[in-house]
């Protein structure tokens, strides 16, 4: 039964690969496969979540073991505590309560419309935090000194917030390398639920009666679940791996057939211990409703929002549903993505932002809204992209180049792709821009390009709810600059 471990280590090692390529952001073809995992994939409501939820009816939590890339994370720092301490795993007795308060605080959270702050422990968005965090650095070096890929630079707001999901990721291996699959089985919200699934198993790990008690199994076993002692397998744990069907040379382990019994076939008693463990539960679901409320409540909107991602919709909508996996930053070609600190609130810590800091968003794509695997983001063809107002220019007349130093301009006009900014008349030759607002779909494009500083003379603020514009202009040619006078030859082009 070698060959199972082996083929899971195969795929788990598979779409571990397919997930860090996806979030490296030079191959956006392999992005779409990120919406596999199963948390962004039931909070969309995907088919992808029905095919684990069915996996785990058959056979129990084969995505924790073989899908899940925090999950190989931990694995391979697992194998390296083993590596280095000799350590051999022990059967370990359930954290029942801790697993169902803490499962059930975060889908309550889930639930509630604060996927934000319940993302922070949800498998796929914690290692793709990790990803921006620890890989796309390197991967930036690499670009830098072979010139194969570049990447802007975060604010440094913005980089508090990678440097903290890095930090977590580490926490989240450090502990794997002394114990582990620890986090699994106490705080993802994901294996709690599948858990929960893999208690009504078709097919189950159990001890049959050719085992010797060698306890080979129990020294392999990641979860801790395999009690030779008592001959029983804890399968709300067992993360169906193979570790311990490779090591049995008794045949004393067998997936076998395991329908659940519905009904007990005595009466329960009443168990002081079970109405505390229910009241828990209780307490923890009433904890994750407050949560998000208050999460909500005590950090509204603020007035003046940040852009958010075309395809967001209302921006209360996406703030309840992103779970701040990054996907979208990691792969935005025109590196107009950030991940927000409170620009959105508290609820919207970590989740993406558009900033003008590094680029501004490429009116010919629309990647971000089609490889959105939460949901967050509605997909839209590039035509609909086009035309999604997610944010509105102004223009500051007293800041202006063409007007404090009377310098020719149009840098704004030229770079805004729907003709929302256009050169008018001035005097002395010069032009200055004219906004036509209903043409504007936010693309920050002017903003980027315009050479004043500190403060620029044209921003772009976010919408509460984006829509379409009635029509999107044909992109324009430049407007041709006015000749300069012959004593303004040898002047500096101002950017």
């Amino acid at each position: 039964m070698k060959k199972v471990k082996f083929f899971r280590i195969a795929v788990s090692a598979a779409a571990f690969i397919a997930v860090l390529l996806g979030f490296s952001g030079f191959l956006p073809g392999i992005a779409p496969l990120c919406k596999g995992a199963f948390f962004p994939a039931l909070t969309a409501g995907a088919l992808t979540a029905l095919f684990w939820i069915l996996l785990a009816l058959l056979w129990g939590r084969v995505f924790c073991s073989w899908g899940c890339p925090l999950g190989f994370i931990q694995d391979a720092a697992g194998f390296f505590g083993k590596l280095l301490l000799k350590r051999k795993n022990t059967y370990r007795p359930p954290r029942a309560l801790l697993r169902y308060t803490a499962g059930t605080f975060l889908l309550v959270l889930f639930m509630a419309g604060a996927a934000g702050a319940a993302g922070w422990f949800e498998p796929f968005s914690v290692a793709g935090r990790g990803f921006n965090a620890l890989f796309r650095p390197l991967v930036q070096w690499i670009g830098n000194h072979t010139n194969w890929w570049h990447f802007s630079e975060f604010s440094p707001a913005a980089m508090a917030v990678v440097i903290v999901s890095g930090v977590f990721v580490a926490g989240i291996a450090g502990a794997a390398f002394f114990r582990e699959r620890l986090f699994c089985n106490t705080l993802c919200p994901a294996g709690f639920l599948l858990g929960i699934f893999s208690r009504l198993a078709c097919f189950k790990l159990k001890i049959g009666e050719k085992c010797v008690k060698c306890r080979a199994c129990e020294k392999v076993c990641k979860a801790g679940c395999i009690d030779v002692s008592s001959g029983a397998v804890d399968s709300e744990r067992c993360l169906v791996c193979g570790n311990c069907l490779g090591v049995c040379r008794f045949s004393g382990l067998e997936h076998a057939r395991a329908m659940p019994k519905l009904l007990p076939d005595r009466p329960v008693e009443p168990d002081p211990k079970r109405r505390a463990f229910l009241a828990g539960i209780l307490l923890a679901g009433a904890a994750g409703t407050a949560g998000a409320v208050g999460v909500k409540k005590l950090s509204p909107l603020p007035e003046k929002l940040p852009c958010a991602p075309p395809g967001a919709g209302k921006i209360a909508d996406f703030n309840a549903r992103c779970t701040g996996c990054q996907l979208c930053i990691a792969n935005c070609p025109g590196k107009a993505l950030t991940p927000a600190v409170l620009e959105f609130g508290l609820a919207g810590f970590g989740q993406p932002r558009m900033s003008t800091a590094g680029g501004f968003c490429d009116y010919e794509c629309n990647r971000c809204s089609n490889i959105c695997p939460s949901g967050a983001l509605q997909p839209l063809a590039l035509e609909v992209k086009k035309r999604c107002k997610v944010g509105s220019v102004s223009w500051f007349r007293n800041l202006c180049v063409v007007v404090t130093d009377e310098e020719s301009c149009g840098a704004c006009a030229e770079h805004c792709p729907t003709g929302a900014l256009t050169m008018v008349d001035y005097k002395n030759g010069l032009t200055i821009p004219s906004v036509t607002p209903e043409l504007c779909i936010g693309c920050g494009g002017c903003e980027y390009i315009c050479p004043v500083r500190p403060r620029r003379a044209v921003a772009v603020t976010g919408v509460r709810e984006q829509k379409l514009i009635a029509a999107a202009a044909p992109k324009k040619a430049p407007p041709k600059p006015p000749v300069p006078k012959p004593a303004e030859q040898n002047k500096e082009f101002p950017f």
